[in-house]
């Protein structure tokens, strides 16, 4: 099975369980891209503003932190608009565009320097879990445990945060952001920000991209960039072996 292929079918099997379990996926005209940062380190809104399917420019924009108006923007002729800020306290902030009678929202982590957050690949660790109910519910409740002593990063390559978000939640796993993955450039711009990354659990290419930047990288693959873990257990007990002696403080979203 080439490379190729198997995006094709890894696609089609987190779409279609998504599309059976809401009927329809909205093609909304603006799209708010997450992110994360550190506290007092500045990072940018991103959102798009779209026709029925493809991006269009040159439209204002509102833009709302946690319910409280920001600035209107107007995006470019490419229909991408940013907004720069500089949050003051941890936590989960949340970003709410609004075009015309169009809305959609986004997420910023904004993490302390003294928090550690686990890197989760949405497409290379739950791969295996569309086929097994008993995947599935194991890797909830590892996933839950590390939460509660990490912050949790998801981040998807070719899914998409839309379907990757709702099958999520669907789910019942932590929510938190959900980052588009960008190869080597993800983790190098989360390290610009001060991010403190102890874990990454993926696919054999992101734990191989991961290599520079990540001391502890997992994978179900076979890989020479990182350990081959057998299941979702085994992670949760090597991780667990090094908890941060700091729990951190978390805001809820």
């Amino acid at each position: 099975m080439n490379f190729s292929f198997t995006r094709i079918l890894l696609a089609l099997l987190f779409t279609i369980p998504m599309i059976l379990a809401t009927h329809t996926l909205s093609h909304g005209e603006v799209v708010v891209f997450d992110g994360v940062t550190t506290v007092q380190t500045p990072i940018r809104i991103k959102v798009l503003t779209k026709g029925r399917f493809f991006a269009k420019g040159g439209r204002l924009v509102d833009l709302y932190l946690d319910d409280k108006h920001l600035k209107q923007i107007l995006t470019g002729g490419d229909g991408y608009g940013f907004f720069k800020i500089i949050p003051a306290d941890s936590g989960v902030k949340e970003i709410r565009a609004r075009s015309d009678a169009k809305t959609a929202s986004g997420r910023i982590l904004v993490m302390t320097k003294s928090e550690k957050a686990i890197v989760i690949d949405v497409e290379g660790a739950f791969r295996d879990t569309i086929f097994s109910e008993e995947l599935r519910e194991d890797s909830q409740k590892v996933v839950s445990a590390l939460g509660k002593n990490y912050r949790i990063i998801y981040m998807s390559s070719f899914v998409g945060k839309g379907i990757s978000h709702k099958w999520l939640k669907m789910e019942d796993f932590p929510e938190s952001v959900i980052l588009r993955w960008q190869g080597k450039n993800t983790f190098k711009s989360l390290e610009k920000r001060g991010v403190s990354m102890y874990a990454v659990i993926g696919s054999a290419a992101v734990i191989s991209a991961a290599r520079k930047y990540i001391e502890n990288r997992y994978t179900f693959e076979r890989s020479k960039d990182g350990k081959m873990v057998k299941n979702w257990d085994e992670i949760l007990k090597l991780l667990q072996a090094a908890t941060p002696a700091k729990t951190p403080d978390k805001n809820p979203p």
